[in-house]
């Protein structure tokens, strides 16, 4: 029975996603009701479910993620940012990162979507 559920335990890690890599996209955001575009980069790294890495508006401006994990094909993270934090909860399909962005900053908080595809 153990070397059952120690053989499943190693079939599902083995086909595990792996977030590890750059990845370059967009988030959008509307704001007094017009739509604002900006460009994201990350870099992440995976082990196991813990992921790590860095994020930012372009490749130079880039800050250190936290409390970085995955399940499955969702990605959660944190990214802080003067006087707040931005929290991301995306998924992963195939090349591409999809989901949402809660900015909090400033004493305000905003919603965005972004989507980012592995840079080859």
């Amino acid at each position: 029975m153990r070397l059952l559920a120690l053989l499943t335990v190693t079939a599902v890690l083995a086909c595990a996603a792996d977030v590890s890599g750059k990845w370059a996209g967009k988030t959008r955001m509307s704001i007094s009701g017009r739509i604002e575009e900006d460009t994201m980069f990350l870099t992440l790294k995976q082990e196991g479910a813990r992921v790590t890495g860095t994020a930012g508006p372009t490749q130079e401006q880039q800050a250190a993620i936290r409390n970085g994990k995955i399940e499955e094909d969702r990605v959660t993270f944190e990214l802080p940012v003067p006087n707040g934090i931005f929290v991301f909860d995306v998924r992963l399909a195939g090349d591409r990162l999809k989901g949402t962005l809660i900015a909090n900053a400033q004493g305000q908080e905003f919603h965005a979507t972004i989507e980012a595809a592995r840079s080859k």
